[in-house]
């Protein structure tokens, strides 16, 4: 062999373990049932991506192989709460993990979210046949559970208004600069009422302020998942992109801004200009940047 054919070990290319790699062999692992070197590779590609709700998932579903339920109803939990409100799988998954542990009323109630949340999911099917097996099974006292429990998780409009305060009482935190107090009112709000999405806006903004750039971004990309014309949470994220240097992506929010008018959004403008005013003197955006946002606001006082 001559020396053109040897290995330079000083001129070894790296090979790129990319995110996507790395949950593509953990799921391989999984498939095989190697849930270790699965939950391993999981950690990699998290490390990489932290907030991807589908490597969360599947880490989820590999913790209950493992046996490992409670961590498994946190995992899910917090891609709820944070990520996707509306991966309704996520409902099915808690549904099995909350029967497993018996808790029953919280059980039942995460089933009913995922049938109510799906026209044609992957597990509506099992999730109606346990619906059908723990009414029956209710009925005939094999299992026990409390119907006030279900009454009051059934209560949605008791727990939207317990979200709504928590948030208003967070927004005085946030706009006082109290961002570490506010971040515990908003959190306790969304895991209230996960669909609240003016409550992820206004965390979104705390966490940003307490330099958490990344989950401030996720929470307000989740707040969109809700509401598609959120107006303070495309806001907050054409500040964010711009900070970061994704310029294509806050044009898509500054465009999308600039279409907007006054008789729809004037009631948010009052927040909207104290939102402008942090986030102008946190994010590293440029002076034409801000004359633009500033611009596209004063929009909002049109009749």
């Amino acid at each position: 062999m001559n020396n053109s054919q040897k290995n330079d070990k000083n001129n070894v290319i790296a090979f790129n373990q990319d995110h996507e790699f790395l949950f593509r062999i953990a799921l391989k692992r999984a498939t095989n049932r190697e849930y270790d070197g699965a939950l391993k590779y999981l950690e990699k590609a998290l490390f990489l991506d932290m907030y991807n709700a589908d490597y969360l998932f599947n880490k989820a579903c590999i913790l209950v192989e493992k046996k490992r339920i409670e961590e498994s109803i946190e995992v899910l939990n917090y891609i709820i709460w944070k990520i996707d409100p509306t991966y309704a799988e996520c409902y099915f998954g808690l549904g099995c993990n909350y029967f497993e542990t018996g808790d029953f009323a919280k059980a039942l109630a995460c089933f009913e979210k995922y049938v109510n949340m799906v026209d044609d999911g992957e597990f509506l099917e099992d999730a109606y046949e346990i619906l059908v097996y723990m009414q029956m099974s209710f009925e005939n006292g094999d299992i026990s559970v409390d119907k006030k429990q279900i009454n009051k998780i059934r209560n949605q409009k008791a727990f939207r208004k317990s979200s709504i305060r928590l948030d208003e009482d967070g927004s005085q935190l946030l706009f006082s600069g109290d961002y570490k107090e506010a971040i515990k009112k908003f959190e306790k709000s969304i895991e209230t009422y996960p669909e609240i999405a003016s409550a992820r806006v206004r965390l979104s903004m705390a966490y940003y302020m307490t330099g958490d750039s990344a989950l401030a971004k996720c929470l307000a990309s989740s707040a969109l998942k809700l509401q598609k014309g959120n107006y303070l949470a495309r806001l907050c994220l054409a500040f964010y992109y711009s900070a970061e240097g994704r310029f294509d992506k806050s044009e898509k929010m500054l465009k999308w801004l600039e279409r907007v008018r006054g008789k729809r959004y004037v009631e948010v403008k009052n927040e909207a200009q104290l939102f402008y005013d942090m986030l102008a003197s946190k994010a590293a955006v440029g002076d034409k940047f801000k004359e633009r946002v500033s611009g596209m606001m004063q929009k909002l006082t049109i009749k």
